[in-house]
């Protein structure tokens, strides 16, 4: 069985990182955390716990920052063949957010524990850019703000795809959280989402031909 890595976000308060220490099996905890917060006494509460515990420093306040960071840290684990798991308890909103994007984009299971367990809804072992087909991909590539979803779809003619196609790919993009649509005055307006902006350079344009 490969070697059990548990990354977790952290601010300053131990007991938010504890149930997931408790609840998910591991072999290597990994700590993401801002340096203010390894200045912290929770961290040295956890440091005496697990006095090999490794933290990989993001800034907790910048979302791009805590993204990269968390998605190359996931990355590395699983390809040294390691088990990789997420608990995104602990630490800013943003540093939460990014981190799970991140699990979102490298397919690692990601877990929510305050203080019963909650697995999120990542597929293991599923990256985002596997589980978003090349039409919803191009669709993507135009919707650069918010824009009435009859438009949206008329401009998808431009790589090449059906009404039905352009239909079905808006709709895996909403269904992945990439994409909302609201109602404006009895128009469909369809608007990114942060993490669509976030994903957005690992999301590879695909160009369709035309028959």
């Amino acid at each position: 069985m490969p070697d059990r890595a548990l990354v977790a976000t952290f601010g300053f308060d131990e007991r938010r990182v504890l149930p997931a220490l408790r609840l998910l099996a591991y072999d290597e905890l990994v700590l993401l955390a801002g340096r203010d917060s390894t200045r912290a006494d929770g961290y040295a509460r956890l440091k005496a716990l697990e006095p090999s515990l490794r933290t990989v420093l993001v800034d907790p306040f910048d979302l791009g920052d805590c993204l990269d960071r968390t998605a190359s840290t996931l990355r590395d684990l699983a390809n040294s063949g390691r088990l990789v798991r997420l608990s995104v308890t602990g630490g800013t909103k943003i540093l939460g957010a990014a981190a799970l994007l991140a699990a979102f984009q490298e397919g690692v299971e990601a877990w929510f524990c305050d203080p019963e367990p909650v697995r999120l809804p990542v597929l293991r072992g599923v990256r985002i850019v596997e589980s978003v087909s090349p039409a919803a991909r191009d669709l993507a590539e135009s919707l650069r703000g918010p824009m009435p979803a009859d438009r949206l779809l008329s401009r998808a003619s431009g790589h090449g795809l059906s009404a039905r196609e352009a239909r079905a790919a808006l709709g895996q993009l909403v269904a992945h959280g990439l994409a909302e649509e609201v109602l404006d005055r009895g128009n469909v307006i369809v608007r990114p989402t942060a993490a669509l902006e976030a994903f957005r350079p690992h999301l590879p344009r695909h160009v369709a031909r035309k028959a």
